[in-house]
């Protein structure tokens, strides 16, 4: 359930913000033990305000990414839902239609940290609550099927620049940027 109670949200053991923390556990043994604590319960996003933190659990967690959970994001604000990588994608997108102001999200990490997981979560989440078809010179493709392309490229670019690690055995030697541009329409 993407929206949690005030006992949920307040669990001093477990809470789903960071800035939450009491006086006594805002220090890294705190931080640490909140995150696992959370980890524990298969809560792998927790909030620092604005920021979302995400720790890899290596394992199909059942229900985090479909698409009820997708849609119980959509429309709300961080303090009305669990904290989730949909949640930024929310925040992003709502905020470019109500100004029409460019934004950028910046998922960052090490080694094995999930990063482009997320960022296929963040496309799925556009793909998902945009203008089913996408307007301009796409040639008619839909935003799913442009998205599909976007993803299908990251092996391709993996192959030129991978190499195994103690903690990932596919692991980037190298940047990525992806950009999607979008009308005033979504």
């Amino acid at each position: 359930m993407p929206s949690p109670s005030d006992r949920e949200r307040l669990d001093p053991k477990a809470v789903d913000d960071l800035v939450l923390l009491s006086d006594k556990d805002m220090n890294e043994k705190g931080i640490v033990t909140n995150l696992a604590n959370r980890f524990d319960k298969n809560k792998i996003y927790t909030y620092i305000g604005p920021v979302l933190l995400s720790v890899n659990p290596y394992k199909q967690i059942s229900g985090l990414y479909n698409k009820r959970t997708l849609q119980a994001y959509f429309g709300r604000y961080q303090y009305e839902v669990a904290p989730h990588v949909y949640s930024t994608a929310e925040d992003t997108y709502s905020m470019l239609m109500k100004t029409g102001v460019n934004q950028c999200v910046l998922v960052s990490g090490e080694s094995g940290a999930g990063k482009t997981e997320a960022a296929k979560m963040l496309m799925e989440y556009v793909s998902e609550v945009s203008s089913d078809f996408a307007e301009g010179n796409t040639g008619g493709r839909t935003v799913s099927e442009i998205k599909d392309s976007l993803l299908k490229s990251n092996p391709v670019l993996e192959a030129f620049g991978n190499a195994k690690t103690l903690r990932n055995d596919n692991s980037s030697r190298f940047g990525k940027y992806m950009e999607i541009q979008m009308d005033y329409n979504g």
